[in-house]
This record gives C-alpha cells, structure tokens and sequence, in this order.
C-alpha cells in the first residue's frame, strides 16, 4: 500500500512539474535571437543570446554549442528591448534599479552601461533614453520634497541622457526631475 501511495504522489509530482515552469520568451531582430527565462527561485531571468532563427522561432530555453549566456542567480536582471547590436536590460528587485546595456557584438561581453537609472527607458533603433541618478534631493532642489518626506520616503534628483549608439556616447538632454525613492 505505501507502495502504490509513493508511486501515486511521484505520478502527481511529474505531471505537475510542467506547469510550475515558465514560459520562455524570445526577441529577435535582423543581428541576434534572445531567449529570456524567468528563474522560479530568484528575482530576474537568464538569457541565452544567438544568431537569428530562420523561419519560425522554437522559443525554448534550452542551451546549445556557440551560445552566449546572461544572468546568474542574485542578479535580478530584467528584459527592456534590443536596439540592434545592443541589449538593454534592467536590473532591479523594487522600484530603484540599474540600467545595463550589452554590446552583443563585444568579444569581452561585459556591460557597455551600467548605472542607477529609474526604470523609464525609451529604446529607439539609434539611441535609448534614460533617466540616470544624480544627487540627493534636498528641499532646495526638489519641489516634491516635502511630500515625499510626508509619505517617509526620499528624494533623489535623476537627469535624462541619451546613449547614442552609432557613436556609443553618453549626453545630456539638460532636462532633470526629482523622484521618490525608498
């Protein structure tokens, strides 16, 4: 009886497995394929980046021979889009992050960017926009400061930038804001 109870729950947990799983999903343009794969027992995904499929795609995470890949555990990196050569990702457990950005071209395959950005990233096929961190908001030089202190967060003062990526530069817009932060 104990038996047939074991081999009942070990049926049970074989055909339940599938579905704790998640889906994998891909992003592909005419240079790289990108298979992103949420982890089920850490924050973030990793990524497997190759060629471009041909046809259609087997949106599978599963690796092969020639593939690159990203992301480890306690790395909480998040997909944002593939603007040719370039992968930009996010990394961040709450609402404060990083912005990471990969030349998927590069030999050394280490982040071309990586810096504290709020999560607001606008990718163009030329250039991606952000909003870097700069300083500490003070109530000199953010208006929302005392509101922000009223709810027991702080501030911080963020400035737009824009990485153009045919010359791979950093510049400023001039254009700052300030923003609640835990």
């Amino acid at each position: 009886m104990k038996r047939m109870i074991a081999t009942g729950f070990a049926m049970l947990a074989l055909t339940a497995t599938p579905a704790l799983a998640q889906e994998a999903q891909c992003f592909q343009n005419d240079q790289f394929l990108v298979i992103a794969q949420e982890r089920l027992d850490d924050v973030g995904a990793n990524f497997i980046i190759r060629p471009p499929a041909k046809g259609k795609i087997a949106c599978v995470y599963e690796e092969r021979d020639g593939d690159r890949l990203l992301g480890e555990p306690g790395d909480p990196l998040h997909y944002e889009g593939l603007a040719g050569r370039y992968l930009v990702l996010t990394r961040s457990t709450g609402p404060q992050g990083d912005l990471v950005i990969y030349d998927l071209d590069s030999d050394l395959f280490q982040p071309l960017l990586d810096v504290r950005a709020q999560d607001e990233v606008v990718i163009a096929d030329d250039s991606v926009t952000f909003w870097q961190q700069q300083i500490l908001g003070t109530p000199e030089n953010c208006p929302e400061y005392a509101e922000h202190q009223g709810y027991g967060l702080g501030s911080m003062i963020y400035e737009e930038r824009v990485l153009d990526l045919a010359s791979v530069t950093v510049s400023t817009t001039g254009e700052t804001r300030c923003a609640a932060t835990q």
